[in-house]
């Protein structure tokens, strides 16, 4: 059951023994296409790991339309921080065809710990380095708008350019945000 996890990004610095732990860990759920997989608002405490088949993350327009703001296909990982600490769903999954994900909730995580400390704590250290990459990434998103070097680049994951020059009354906004004011 590792093998899936091999090509997952988030999961590349374990070793195959600790993708052997997680694994271990791990239920496998399947959806079918239209079927929502978590809500938006609802309560959190689950990593989910897409195998096969894709999710549509979605959020509400104005109209009340559902938008799809990403498409996760096969290696992709939502709500790593939701196992280390739960929190409402910011997106509704629905599945865009039949999928295959693997989950691993909260209390499968402390259940690791206490049975597979080094691949827990190896796991917990591979997402919080990943949301320190991602927050790093943001921070130099701000400084390119603060500066206003001309057109922030296409992003392509979320597919949107930013041209729009930040108004001088953000800056200090902004550097409170990142923990410099």
């Amino acid at each position: 059951m590792t093998y899936p996890l091999r090509n997952v990004r988030l999961f590349q610095s374990l070793t195959e023994p600790e993708r052997a732990d997680l694994a271990r860990f791990m239920r496998e759920r399947k959806y079918e296409t239209g079927e929502i997989v978590c809500s938006h608002g609802e309560y959190g405490s689950t990593m989910l790991v897409v195998t096969q088949g894709a999710l549509s993350a979605r959020v509400e327009s104005k109209n009340d339309e559902p938008h799809e703001i990403a498409h996760l296909c096969e290696g992709a990982v939502f709500g790593e921080m939701f196992c280390i600490d739960p929190a409402p769903r910011p997106v509704t999954l629905v599945a865009s065809q039949p999928a295959t994900v693997l989950e691993l909730g909260r209390e499968d995580l402390v259940r690791m710990r206490q049975q597979a400390p080094r691949s827990a704590a190896a796991l917990v250290s591979a997402v919080f380095l990943d949301v320190l990459r991602r927050l790093r990434t943001v921070d130099d998103r701000i400084d390119r708008e603060l500066r206003c070097d001309g057109p922030v680049p296409r992003d392509p994951v979320r597919n949107v350019t930013s041209q729009t020059a930040v108004p001088p009354t953000w800056a200090p906004c902004f550097s409170r945000l990142r923990g410099s004011a």
